[in-house]
């Protein structure tokens, strides 16, 4: 099931890539910028275009990602009933936006690697990779003037676009907050809830453009968008379980980094009320430090361990999908028209990379 999943995400991978290539060139010349701004008023210069936006924005994606966002859009707008080519071009808006925040947050997380790879801004400095995911938030959005969508749809989906950015930005927030100290306790649901802006938004806002495309219901949208949502938390839950146990081969980012960001996620909301008192203090404490001292890493991974987080954490990731599950048969009753999406939720919360 797996080596299907993985078959059909790389089928959809291609057309994402083809859709990227068509509408972010890598490089453009004075009259390549027109086509995104207009004439201009004196005269562009496009090789700073090129050096400092384009080119690391492609050095980030040619070094692979799962597409599964935008795919996710394809999977839902196929289950509706449409033709995959008609909402291609659409493809391109999460997977800009995602990508952009990868190249920012990895400056705001002071990450090492991404993507098996030296994080966007070790190689071409925090103000470009700062700057390339800001416009990478914006940049896709003219596509929908390009394609001359239908004006009410084209609508929606600047509606919900907004909502989206603003979700992510508080999501984010509430994580740098935490992990900086700025709240003394966060508990589970909040938790969730901070995934769910900043994580589940963006996989949630590539089925509502399907649905809005789809001429869906509002009804089935919102069923679709909880489905996505719910997912993505599971998601998250996971790659926060791979960051502390993951194959850093396979995981392409360096193990325990959550732990020397001192991120307070769910398996460490869990261990600080389930651990002695003793051993909750030293996690903290280690959190805290936010080191590099590989040692001391180890030392917090084992308490996560030995407090059962970990398991209770991949349980509640369970029950989420379970969750999604519901949603996603409410919103497409047939079987077979879901059975993409199905699978693609399975391997997003059981994957080991």
């Amino acid at each position: 099931m797996d080596e299907n999943i993985i078959e059909i995400l790389s089928s959809y991978a291609k057309i994402v890539d083809r859709e990227l290539e068509r509408f972010i060139p890598r490089r453009v010349d004075e009259r390549g910028i027109e086509e995104f701004l207009g004439k201009p008023m004196y005269r562009y210069e496009a090789k700073s275009i090129c050096e400092g936006i384009l080119k690391p924005f492609w050095d980030l994606l040619d070094r692979g990602g799962k597409r599964w966002r935008p795919a996710l859009m394809l999977m839902a707008y196929e289950a509706l009933g449409g033709e995959i080519e008609d909402i291609a071009p659409l493809t391109v808006i999460p997977e800009a936006i995602h990508n952009g925040t990868l190249a920012v947050d990895d400056v705001e997380d002071r990450s090492e690697f991404r993507r098996g790879k030296p994080c966007i801004h070790r190689i071409y400095g925090e103000d470009i990779a700062i700057n390339m995911g800001n416009t990478m938030y914006y940049l896709p959005i003219l596509i929908l003037e390009k394609l001359g969508i239908d004006r009410d749809k084209r609508l929606r989906i600047l509606e919900e676009y907004v909502k989206t950015m603003v979700k992510l930005s508080f999501g984010q927030g509430m994580d740098i907050a935490w992990h900086r100290g700025l709240v003394e306790e966060v508990d589970e649901e909040q938790y969730l809830e901070m995934t769910l802006l900043k994580t589940g938004a963006l996989a949630g806002f590539s089925v509502e453009i399907a649905a809005i495309m789809a001429g869906a219901s509002r009804e089935v949208e919102e069923n679709l968008k909880k489905f996505a949502e719910l997912v993505a938390v599971a998601f998250q839950i996971q790659d926060d379980v791979l960051n502390v146990i993951g194959d850093e081969a396979k995981y392409g980012k360096e193990i325990g980094g959550d732990i020397k960001e001192g991120k307070r996620t769910l398996m460490v909301i869990h261990a600080l009320k389930k651990l002695p008192e003793t051993d909750a203090k030293r996690l903290d404490e280690i959190l805290n430090m936010q080191t590099e001292d590989r040692s001391l890493i180890k030392e917090a991974i084992d308490l996560l361990k030995k407090s059962g987080s970990i398991e209770y954490a991949k349980e509640v990731s369970r029950r989420l999908a379970e969750e999604a599950m519901e949603s996603l048969k409410k919103a497409i009753p047939d079987p077979v028209k879901r059975r993409k999406l199905e699978l693609l939720a399975k391997f997003l919360i059981t994957r080991e990379y």
